[in-house]
């Protein structure tokens, strides 16, 4: 499977699917997933070009189509929206219809505080924590500079393992939003009286009242552990710090369409939270799955699952369970072991130079783990290898967000990269903006592929495809290079996806 024919396969389908984007799609009534295909239940942050979803383009021409409880049209869907859809993927697997869509709000409100210096930045509306990172998107804003606490704002995004919304889309345009003339918070309800329906609890660190709100569906209950989306029509909507509420949804009847049967298709991306162990069980943004020995990945290996990871998991629902035959990495992991030869507490970054690839700039926040945590850095220290996890920041520049940074390296404190590969020519390849000759490794194991075994030379080289920007992108083959520290030669080169 892991072969230079299969990926080109990949990319020229990719390509396919853009041109028929930009063309305006089939309508629904050719092989952009009309009438037949198989039937799925998909959740995630979509792109616009009809609705692109973890990695397919349903055309929603003649969808039902909701922006939280208000009906809307296909136009209305933007880029960075959470959103579910129902429908059916067509045999190519990256064409589909849409039948449903409705785009989840978490927090529409003004903010009670913005803070610009925090790194990442934050803001709190109606309780609810909110933080941006270099893959926001802002409508009607110049930037996370332009938000003060008087801008009215819908924020769309994903829940972290601590219930902190990592935003996706900040919108302050009234005439986008749902319904810009309401307050809302989506969440889990909690610290209500047990039963059905307890009348204040809260979501998140919000109070809520909801005395005399109507409850739908009609006939609908909630209690503790459902997730609700409270709504308050006369402004101010918290005096006094709770938040009074006019109507709350039950999600999980009201979106009973959006629930898989047992044996459908089932893919949802989010980020992970309740991860103890592969193979095993967890959530993707609120949905359990369970990985197995069969399990494959994407963009990552199974080491790199931990809470608060952005992956896609894709499988069957079993009636309780997403069981994954696959889970994507959404941003591929970064893996680094090196030495720190510059270090700046003040901007929270440090150099981390790999003997034998390079220097590569690594940034750290209030959310990376390890040895080194909440925005600390290591310092330098000649001769002591450190081991950095994370993805590469978007946009000029090679730099990279460590999610975690430990002292100690593994495998002897050999130095090492592990990056998608962004250009190949011949036995050198481009990872991190770094051009490596890995044409003769010297292990006695040279090439490994994905499952550890050993490869030929030839095997390797037509197995790896770089990237490609697209439209739609293409992320380059995962690379691992392992060098013989503290000489500089390339000592062993492995797949990782």
């Amino acid at each position: 499977m892991n072969t230079r024919m299969f990926r080109n396969m990949a990319l020229i389908a990719a390509i396919v699917l853009a041109v028929s984007a930009c063309g305006g799609g089939t309508g629904g009534t050719g092989s952009g997933g009309g009438g037949g295909g198989t039937s799925v239940v998909s959740t995630g942050v979509m792109a616009k070009g009809s609705v692109i979803l973890n990695g397919v383009r349903y055309e929603d021409t003649t969808a039902n189509i909701l922006i939280d409880d208000t009906p809307k049209t296909a136009a209305d869907l933007r880029d960075g929206m959470v959103v579910k859809v129902l429908g059916t993927v067509s045999d190519d697997g990256i064409n589909g219809a849409a039948q449903q869509v409705k785009a989840l709000i978490e927090v529409r409100g003004l903010p009670t505080s913005v803070n610009s210096a925090a790194n990442p930045q934050s803001l709190i509306v109606l309780g609810q924590t909110v933080i941006v990172d270099d893959q926001t998107v802002y409508s009607n804003l110049a930037g996370f500079g332009a938000i003060t606490t008087s801008t009215l704002i819908e924020v769309h995004g994903l829940r972290d393992a601590t219930n902190r919304i990592r935003a996706t889309r900040i919108e302050a345009s009234a005439a986008q939003m749902g319904d810009s003339t309401v307050d809302e918070i989506r969440g889990v309800v909690s610290g209500g009286t047990p039963g059905s329906n307890p009348p204040t609890f809260s979501l998140g660190s919000q109070s809520v009242n909801a005395i005399g709100a109507v409850i739908a569906p009609a006939g609908a209950s909630y209690q503790n552990g459902s997730v609700v989306e409270v709504h308050c029509n006369l402004r101010p909507c918290a005096p006094g710090g709770v938040f009074q509420v006019s109507r709350i949804v039950v999600e999980d009847v009201e979106d009973s369409a959006f629930r898989p049967s047992s044996g459908q298709r089932f893919e949802a991306e989010g980020l992970i939270s309740g991860f103890t162990a592969h193979p095993g069980n967890f959530s993707v943004a609120g949905t359990p799955v369970t990985t197995t020995s069969s399990t494959r990945f994407e963009g990552g290996i199974a080491t790199d699952l931990a809470d608060n990871v952005k992956v896609e998991a894709e499988g069957s629902w079993n009636g309780s369970r997403l069981v994954a035959s696959k889970i994507e990495f959404k941003r591929s992991v970064v893996r680094l072991q090196g030495e720190v030869t510059a270090s700046n507490t003040s901007t929270s970054t440090f150099t981390l130079t790999i003997t034998g690839a390079g220097a590569v700039t690594v940034e750290a926040d209030s959310l990376t783990s390890g040895d080194f945590a909440g925005g600390a850095v290591p310092p330098v220290a000649p001769g002591v290898c450190i081991q950095v996890r994370g993805q590469r920041k978007s946009g000029s520049g090679v730099v990279v967000t460590a999610g975690e940074i430990r002292s100690g390296c593994s495998s002897s404190s050999d130095h090492l990269i592990q990056a998608p590969v962004e250009q190949e020519v011949g036995t050198t390849l481009t990872l991190l903006g770094i051009a490596i000759n890995v044409g003769n490794p010297t292990d006695s194991v040279p090439y490994e592929n994905i499952d550890g075994s050993p490869m030929t030379s030839t095997a390797f080289f037509n197995a790896v495809v770089p990237a490609n920007p697209g439209p739609p992108s293409v992320a380059g083959t995962l690379v691992k290079v392992r060098f013989d520290t503290p000489a500089t030669t390339v000592k062993q080169v492995e797949l990782e996806d």
